[in-house]
């Protein structure tokens, strides 16, 4: 059905065109097409203005083939990495109507049937050059059927947005640069989303590299037999050691175990973190359901109590994990660290592997996983005096937890241990030096001394921070500057410093770092002239640059739920008779 134009067209901007961007696309168009298809009628002609740094639309930067490669997986399952809300299983029938084109453009057998034939059938852990894929064709598709309803859509490939502002009659002006001419143009829309996704540090120099990232650049410019400090356990780290082993082998054992075969000049790794907390593995789910951490329950304690304490909630974890056990459960069974990171490492791959429920399934695990739909509403009814304990006591914990590694990446890791290859340290500071042109770490001994270890290069693979004022980009830059966006009021000092020649230095602020919006709308917040709260009625901002006040954020499923709700919204808008 077109659309008739009266007045100047509605312009909806999307700035930027990865995994966050594609699903505000692609929802933002369902939508609106459900709308046309009820017989609604949108009193203007509609414009969608997408602006992204890179050639392709789609993957991003996580999912990129010029980032990642095929042996870097995806952690979550695949029936977890939809970007449609109405549709979870979106990827996972879209990758089995793909698969054989897949299988052949990413072509790792290896990883692709050990990691399919993990303990839970149900759960696929897929290359992230798929889910790329999956991204590109979602959005084309998304485009494709906007035209068709009438709404005009603009591509800007290799464009960056430098700036923004409100401007008069809810509208804002965007500063849009040719990255290939080096042109500035000015862009006016009624509405505008902030999806400009991951960010790092500039520059990599002197054997320090600021992300595992590009995987290919990684392996060109760190030589091979060099010995490497890898800063970080989680799942980044990971990622960074299967790139500098990617020229050894693996071979699968008749007992289901990895051998690591080294290359020649095999690179020597060491993870340093401060608790030396790899994630644990996925296992199966079982049919146990929760009782009593659920979410009406939650709703219901909100309601009594206004705001929770992580005490309630773990004393509501604590009786499911009872009932589903059939006896008291040690919980301190869960989150103590026992024994070295290497017999963790195998006790949670036996775990996976075996279970300890009567079907195979990690019970422990099976009642964990059914908090993850509503998370992101367990946190924000946290006080904010506990928000603060979580992030200083837990949050570490809580994502080895919510995004386990696949078993397959788990059995190379320990392999990569038995080789020798790769070695895990529990760092005693959180700084490093730099001694002629060297870094020099002091970490844990055997039996807690301290002790020193020196190594020529350095990856920082501690993944993306949540501190939106370290984000180097001109647009993050200029919207604090401006106070368009702000950080969120809260009193958490940063986790992650900032390193400097010979010390650390802590980055203290006033918030979690997370730009400020409400929660439930993703209308930027911010300071009114009143000294009072206020909400943005035309900037919207979702994904990584809110994780610190969104603990979902970053997730697929987090963007999706985020997007979803925008998308509503300004179709909404787009159907209310207006001035």
């Amino acid at each position: 059905m077109k659309t008739v134009a009266k007045k100047d067209p509605l312009k909806f901007c999307i700035i930027g065109g990865g995994l966050t961007g594609t699903s505000m696309l692609c929802q933002f168009v369902a939508v609106l097409a459900e709308g046309l298809r009820l017989g609604k009628m949108p009193q203007r002609a509609l414009e969608i203005h997408i602006i992204e740094k890179n050639r392709v639309f789609g993957p991003g930067f996580p999912h990129s083939d010029r980032q990642a490669m095929s042996f870097h997986l995806i952690n979550m399952c695949a029936r977890d990495m939809s970007i449609l809300l109405a549709n979870p299983n979106d990827f996972q029938s879209w990758a089995d109507r793909h698969m054989d084109h897949m299988a052949k453009r990413f072509s790792t057998v290896e990883d692709f049937v050990v990691a399919v034939e993990g303990p839970d059938s149900d759960c696929r852990h897929y290359p992230r050059p798929v889910m790329g894929e999956y991204l590109k064709a979602r959005f084309s598709q998304a485009v494709s059927v906007a035209e068709e309803m009438g709404i005009r859509v603009r591509l800007y490939p290799e464009h960056e947005v430098t700036n923004l502002f409100e401007a008069a009659n809810e509208r804002v002006q965007i500063k849009v640069l040719n990255l290939e001419s080096g042109v500035e143009a000015d862009l006016l829309a009624n509405r505008v989303l902030l999806a400009t996704g991951h960010w790092f540090e500039k520059g990599n120099d002197d054997g320090y590299f600021v992300s595992p990232w590009p995987a290919g650049y990684l392996q060109s410019a760190i030589p091979e037999g060099a010995d490497v400090a890898i800063i970080g356990t989680s799942l980044s780290a990971i990622d960074a050691v299967l790139t500098l082993t990617a020229a050894g082998s693996f071979s699968l054992t008749a007992s289901g175990e990895l051998n690591y075969h080294p290359s020649a000049k095999t690179r020597k790794l060491t993870l340093y973190s401060r608790k030396g907390l790899l994630p644990t593995v996925r296992g199966r789910n079982g049919p146990y359901r929760n009782r009593f951490l659920t979410a009406v329950n939650v709703q219901a304690l909100m309601k009594r109590e206004g705001e929770l304490s992580l005490d309630d909630i773990f004393a509501l974890l604590k009786r499911d994990l009872d009932e589903a056990y059939g006896r008291p459960f040690p919980i301190n069974g869960v989150i103590a660290l026992e024994g070295s990171t290497k017999e963790r490492l195998q006790k949670h791959i036996h775990e996976a592997m075996n279970g300890d429920g009567p079907k195979g399934e990690i019970l422990w695990q099976t009642v964990l996983q059914q908090i993850f739909p509503f998370v992101r509403q367990l946190f924000l009814a946290l006080s904010r005096e506990e928000r603060v304990r979580f992030e200083r006591d837990f949050s570490t914990l809580f994502f080895t937890h919510a995004a386990p590694m696949p078993p397959v990446n788990a059995l190379k890791m320990l392999a990569l241990m038995e080789a020798g290859i790769v070695t895990v340290r529990q760092t005693r500071e959180s700084s490093f030096t730099i001694k002629d042109g060297h870094f020099s770490f002091f970490f844990k001994g055997p039996h807690g001394e301290k002790m020193e270890a020196v190594h020529p290069y350095v990856v920082d693979a501690r993944g993306q921070g949540r501190f939106y004022n370290q984000n180097p980009q001109v647009l993050a830059v200029n919207l604090l500057e401006s106070g368009t966006v702000e950080i969120e009021p809260l009193g958490l000092e940063s986790g992650k410093e900032k390193m400097t020649s010979g010390s650390a230095v802590k980055e203290h602020m006033n918030g979690t770092g997370s730009l400020w919006v409400d929660p439930r709308t993703h209308h930027v917040r911010r300071t009114g002239t009143d000294g009072h709260e206020t909400l943005s009625k035309c900037i919207y901002a979702v994904g990584a640059m809110t994780r610190g006040q969104i603990i979902d954020a970053s997730m697929a499923h987090g963007s999706a739920v985020s997007t979803q709700a925008i998308a509503e919204e300004w179709v909404g808008q787009i159907f209310s008779p207006r001035p």
